[in-house]
C-alpha cells in the first residue's frame, strides 16, 4: 500500500511595504490656491493607498509660501528630518517647482535623500531620483524651474517699482505702530503711543540704549513679539519717515538672479521718496528734530577720544605673534595696531588698520550670515543636532525619553494643525497645549543631564548667535556696538589683511579688511 506522507505548506513571509510620504505645496493664501492644496492632498492619498506594496507615512503639505528658500517650509524641514530617522523610503510630489525652484536646494536634498537611501518621483517630469541618470534630467528640470521663478520675480519687480514711482506701494511688512488694513498702512494707536513716547524721551535727552531699557522694564513687546528691545531697533524708528506719513523706497535692493540677495541700495537701484502716502504718527518738526540730535550725538561720538575703554579693547589679537592689538590716533584717523609691533616696527610683521576698515568687515560678516541664501548658521544648528541625535541614539539610557518626547512633538504638532484648520477651539487647544508642553520640559530637562556635553553647549550658543542676528529687519549699513558685544568672542588679524571673527559657540568666519 502506498505511503503518504503529509508536506505542511511553507508560510509566505509577508514583504514590507515601502513607506511611502506625499509633498505639496501652494505658493499663496488665495482661495483658489487652497482648493489646489487639499486637491493635492486627496490625489496622493488615492494614489499611495492604490498600491499594494505602498504604505502613506504622511503627506507634508506647505501653505502660502515660497519654494525659494527651504528653511522658511516648516513641513518641508519635517519630511526632512524623518527621512533622516529612515522613516520615509519614497517622497512623491508634482513637479520639481513644488519640491524647490531653486535648484541649488533642489540638487543638495535631492542627493541628500539619495545617500539616506531615500527616493523622490516628480509625476510631471516623470523623473524618480533612484533611477541612474536621472540626475541630469533633475539639473535641467530645476534649471527651468529657477528661470521660471526668476521671470515672475523681474516681473513682479517691475510692478513694485512703477507703483513706487506713483508713490502708490505699500511694503507688506507693516512698521510698528502701524498695522496694514485693506493693503493701506493704518495707525495702530497701542503701539504708536509708544512710538510718541521713545521720540518724546529721545529729545528729553535719552539715548536709544536708556530707552531700550525703559521699555524693557516695561515689558512691552516688540512688533514681532520678542520681549528684549535693542538699541538699534529703536533707532531704526527714530530714523524712519514713515512716522511722519512719507515713505522712501528702495532703501535696499535685490540681486535679479538666484539666491536674490539683499544690500544696502547706495545708488545701485533708483530710489523714491513719496510724501503724504499714508497718516502719520508723530509731528515732522518732532521728527526734523530727532534728525537734528541724531547727527550731534553722531559727532560728539565720533570726537569722543576721552573713554579708555573701546568695542575691540583686548579682543584683538595678533596671528603673527599673539599681542594684543592697541588704539592708536594716526593723523586723526582712528587705527588699530600690534602692540610689540607699535614699539618695535622689526619685532613683528604686521600692519596698523583702521577702526573703520575692521568694523565694515564685521558689518559684512553679519549681513552674510543673517541675509545669504547659503544659510550657514542654520546649516550648522542642523549638523550640531544630527550630531546630538546619533549620541542620543546610541544611548540606551535616554532612548526611551526620547521615544515619550517625540510622541509629544507629534501631538502637539497634530494640536496646531487641527487649530489651523479650525477644527479645534482655541482655549481647547491652549489647555491641552499648555499641558503638554509642561510634560515635554520636564522630559527635556531629565535628557538633557544624560546629554550634557560640549556640543549640546555649542548648539545652544549657536542657536542664541542665529537668535541675536536673525532679529536685524534688515542689512546693517552702521556699526551696531551692542550686537557686537553680544556675539563676537574674539578677533585675529595676520599680515595677509584677514579678519578671523570667532563668534558665539566657537563659530569662526574669515574677512578681508
Amino acid at each position: 500500500m502506498p505511503e503518504v506522507r503529509l508536506i505542511t505548506p511553507i508560510t509566505r513571509q509577508s514583504t514590507k511595504k515601502m513607506q511611502v510620504a506625499a509633498y505639496c505645496r501652494v505658493s499663496s493664501n488665495s482661495a483658489d490656491q487652497l482648493n489646489s492644496y487639499a486637491a493635492q492632498i486627496r490625489a496622493y492619498k488615492k494614489c499611495i493607498g492604490a498600491r499594494d506594496d505602498w504604505e502613506l507615512v504622511d503627506i507634508f503639505a506647505d501653505e502660502g509660501l515660497t519654494g525659494m528658500k527651504s528653511e522658511t517650509r516648516d513641513e518641508f524641514q519635517r519630511m526632512i528630518r524623518m527621512c533622516e530617522l529612515k522613516q520615509i523610503d519614497l517622497i512623491i510630489t508634482k513637479s520639481i517647482s513644488r519640491f524647490a525652484r531653486n535648484t541649488k536646494d533642489a540638487l543638495a536634498y535631492v542627493r541628500k535623500l539619495k545617500l539616506l537611501g531615500v527616493g523622490v518621483q516628480f509625476e510631471k517630469e516623470g523623473i524618480s531620483t533612484l533611477s541612474m541618470g536621472d540626475e541630469m534630467l533633475l539639473n535641467t528640470f530645476s534649471a527651468l524651474a529657477q528661470e521660471e521663478s526668476q521671470s515672475i520675480s523681474m516681473n513682479q519687480r517691475l510692478s513694485i517699482v512703477k507703483r513706487m514711482e506713483l508713490g502708490e506701494y505699500v511694503d507688506s511688512n507693516a512698521p510698528y505702530g502701524y498695522r496694514l488694513v485693506d493693503k493701506m498702512l493704518t495707525v495702530y494707536e497701542p503701539e504708536a503711543g509708544i512710538v510718541r513716547n521713545i521720540f518724546a524721551l529721545y529729545l528729553q535727552g535719552f539715548s536709544t540704549s536708556e530707552i531700550a531699557r525703559e521699555l524693557n522694564k516695561l515689558n512691552i513687546p516688540t512688533k514681532a513679539g520678542k520681549e528684549i528691545w535693542r538699541p538699534s531697533r529703536v533707532a531704526y524708528i527714530l530714523k524712519n519717515e514713515r512716522y511722519i506719513g512719507d515713505s522712501f523706497y528702495q532703501k535696499t535692493y535685490r540681486e535679479t538672479t538666484v539666491p536674490f540677495n539683499q544690500h544696502p541700495n547706495r545708488g545701485q537701484e533708483d530710489r523714491f521718496y513719496a510724501k503724504g502716502t499714508h497718516p502719520g504718527i508723530v509731528e515732522k518738526d518732532v521728527f526734523d528734530a530727532a534728525q537734528i540730535l541724531i547727527e550731534k550725538r553722531k559727532d560728539v561720538f565720533a570726537k569722543a577720544t576721552t573713554q579708555n575703554i573701546y568695542p575691540l579693547t583686548s579682543r584683538i589679537q595678533c596671528s603673527e605673534c599673539g599681542s594684543f592689538y592697541r588704539r592708536r590716533i594716526v593723523s586723526g584717523t582712528v587705527k588699530w595696531v600690534c602692540s610689540l609691533h607699535k614699539d618695535d616696527s622689526t619685532a613683528c610683521d604686521s600692519n596698523y588698520y583702521s577702526e573703520e576698515r575692521i568694523y565694515d568687515g564685521f558689518i559684512s560678516m553679519v549681513n552674510k550670515l543673517r541675509f545669504s541664501e547659503d544659510n550657514i548658521l542654520g546649516q550648522v544648528i542642523s549638523r550640531l543636532e544630527m550630531t546630538l541625535a546619533a549620541m542620543k541614539r546610541n544611548n540606551l539610557a535616554a532612548r526611551d525619553l526620547s521615544k515619550s518626547i517625540a510622541e509629544l512633538n507629534a501631538k502637539l504638532l497634530m494640536l496646531e494643525q487641527l487649530r489651523s484648520k479650525g477644527y479645534l477651539a482655541p482655549e481647547v487647544y491652549q489647555a491641552q497645549a499648555n499641558e503638554i508642553s509642561a510634560e515635554l520640559a520636564k522630559l527635556k530637562d531629565v535628557r538633557q543631564e544624560k546629554f550634557n556635553s560640549k556640543a549640546a553647549i555649542m548648539l545652544e550658543e549657536v542657536k542664541k548667535l542665529k537668535m541675536l542676528i536673525f532679529e536685524l529687519e534688515e542689512p546693517l549699513d552702521a556699526f551696531d556696538e551692542k550686537l557686537f558685544l553680544e556675539i563676537v568672542k574674539s578677533i585675529q588679524i595676520n599680515k595677509e589683511d584677514e579678519m578671523s571673527v570667532e563668534l558665539l559657540g566657537g563659530l569662526r568666519f574669515r574677512e578681508r579688511i
